[in-house]
């Protein structure tokens, strides 16, 4: 499993496939309104789908993000999210 869980952090390693999403949507369903650690450190790539799941939590509530030294894609894709440039409405 790429994705460790450890109360209101999710730790990412390697690479993270489509097939982590489930895991993922049910871990952020259960935490639902508290602020999530999102620690990308060790995080080479990660599936599309993965990163949705992890926008659509901050847009609607508290999130935080570490990366690593190197950097990747998916971070800048992160960074330059703004939620109040999107409507869920």
């Amino acid at each position: 499993m790429a994705i460790i869980y450890d109360g209101e952090k999710a730790k990412f390693s390697a690479v993270i496939y489509e097939d982590e999403v489930i895991t993922l949507r049910e871990y952020l369903q259960e935490k639902a309104s508290k602020e999530i650690e999102f620690n990308f450190n060790e995080c080479e790539d990660i599936h599309l789908a993965v990163l949705q799941l992890i926008m659509a939590y901050k847009m609607n509530y508290s999130a935080s993000y570490s990366f690593g030294d190197k950097v990747k894609i998916f971070e800048l894709v992160l960074k330059g999210f703004v939620e109040s440039e999107n409507n869920c409405n």
